[in-house]
């Protein structure tokens, strides 16, 4: 993604990349959240084309309906599911005008996480909030800059967040160019092996203060300094309702996730730390009922219940379709 945005910048055009330009196509066929994607809608969204094969080895090459009742079940499956079904060889994506882009940084304490939280929850959609906790509490907001007017407005909201130290705000040309989110070096080692989990739920609202609670409690028992929650703010995605996908949590306010982490093969502490997600998962369901499949767990417990929690009620239709193109179940497990 880093490379698709580097190549477009030469031609001023843009697309919602994610957090890190690290990810590749994954990030856009498991749907592509993005710091953009309130107002340009996800990384899926912006497909027109797909070719590849299917797991039975038939090739295809399919066109995004103009409308949602002109879609078809293929295509819906392969935009968000894809990696069930069979090998994506190559996309036709839609790029947007590039724009610049604020970002205001800073470390928060605990208190100033939860007024953060609650007062972007009511922010226009050209500007999103991310945050991770462990060790200490770094966040990062970034807004598309419209025109002179949109980025005086962008900027006194962005004032008006709390902050405990090291705030920031600057302007930048491209995606590339942001800060990370990041705890630092420590959290980046090569010697621990991890698992993500993504979470999806609405506004926190009147929950804020029980969520912030529970959040604490969960760090706390966090088992080593590798582990950590974080979010990124989709603030509702109900305008692109037209959009025929399998990303079908598009009321989803908030996507948390839990990174769990421990020292490479020793299994004692994988199964601490699997086992703390576990509770991470169990204690934040109550407000994060949806799962991104950003990462799949075929190899986990917990893959048939985060399959169910991704897709609801379009999971048995997406089974029949995999019973279709991919019989012999060559692709990652469906059930």
């Amino acid at each position: 993604m880093g490379e698709l945005s580097s190549f477009l910048l030469k031609h001023k055009r843009s697309f919602p990349i994610g957090l890190s330009g690290k990810t590749g196509m994954g990030y856009i066929l498991t749907g592509g959240i993005s710091p953009l994607s309130r107002s340009r809608g996800l990384a899926i969204d912006q497909i027109k084309e797909i070719q590849g094969f299917w797991g039975n080895g038939k090739e295809f090459h399919l066109f995004k309906p103009n409308t949602k009742k002109e879609s078809t079940f293929e295509w819906k499956a392969l935009c968000g599911a894809a990696i069930f079904f069979g090998i994506i060889t190559k996309v036709k994506l839609k790029t947007q005008p590039l724009r610049p882009l604020l970002s205001w940084t800073a470390n928060l304490s605990f208190s100033q996480l939860s007024e953060c939280i609650n007062q972007a929850e009511s922010w226009p959609k050209s500007l999103s909030f991310q945050w991770i906790y462990g060790e200490d509490i770094f966040a990062n907001a970034i807004g598309e800059v419209k025109n002179t007017d949109n980025e005086s407005v962008l900027i006194n909201l962005l004032e008006r967040l709390p902050f405990s130290r090291n705030k920031t705000i600057k302007k930048f040309n491209d995606m590339n160019s942001l800060p990370n989110l990041s705890l630092g070096n420590k959290i980046n080692n090569n010697s621990n092996h991890s698992e993500v989990l993504g979470l999806l739920g609405p506004a926190w609202k009147e929950n804020n203060p029980k969520v912030l609670k529970i959040l604490k409690n969960l760090i706390n028992k966090r088992p080593n300094k590798s582990c950590y929650i974080a979010s990124q703010q989709l603030g509702g995605l109900t305008h692109f309702n037209d959009l025929d996908t399998s990303f079908i949590h598009r009321d989803a306010v908030w996507k948390p996730w839990i990174n769990g982490a421990w020292e490479a093969y020793d299994l004692s502490k994988r199964k601490r730390t699997l086992e703390w997600m576990k509770e991470c998962w169990n204690n934040l369901e109550f407000i994060c009922p949806g799962v991104h499949l950003a990462q799949i767990h075929p190899h986990l417990e917990w893959h048939e219940k985060e399959l169910s929690s991704a897709y609801k009620d379009w999971l048995p239709k997406l089974q029949e379709i995999k019973a279709i193109y991919d019989p012999r179940n060559i692709m990652p497990p469906l059930k």
